[in-house]
């Protein structure tokens, strides 16, 4: 009986993890800062980590703000150019891309990122850390390979 509530409560705990983990997407200027950081400490397995995470997040915050325009875009048009609808349909849009992408992603607060970060992702800076890092992983996976061969 005490083995089954303690694989209950281990099984229990995975399944928040996992619901809590895929209801919110992780900021990607924080994995951003977090890969730089590990760079500069030569922790290279944790730039690959980090900076992946970071590239796969600032591409879904991306596709999941094009995709709730669009979507809400086709649900709140302008019918016409009366001033007062204006107004409404531009309320209803702001309501439910906000709506939209709470939904998807979390918080939006989560995801306000500095102008400066936001152009290192456009200049594809987080590459040229993966890039870098892939190439020391890589070489001390030979050295180590021919040490553990010799």
């Amino acid at each position: 009986m005490d083995v089954n509530s303690k694989i209950y409560g281990f099984l229990t705990c995975i399944l928040q993890t996992l619901l809590l983990s895929s209801a919110t997407l992780q900021p990607f200027d924080l994995l951003y800062h977090n890969g730089v950081e590990a760079f500069y400490k030569g922790d290279y397995g944790n730039v690959v980590r980090y900076m992946e995470s970071a590239l796969k997040s600032f591409s879904e915050v991306r596709q999941t703000r094009i995709r709730c325009r669009l979507k809400c875009g086709d649900q709140h048009r302008f019918d016409n150019f009366l001033t007062d609808k204006i107004f409404e349909v531009i309320l209803y849009r702001g309501h439910c891309l906000n709506q939209c992408i709470e939904g998807k992603i979390g918080a939006q607060s989560m995801h306000k990122v500095s102008e400066d970060v936001i152009q290192d992702f456009n200049r594809r800076i987080p590459y040229n850390y993966l890039q870098l890092a892939y190439r020391k992983v890589s070489t001390c996976f030979i050295v180590v390979t021919e040490q553990s061969s010799v």
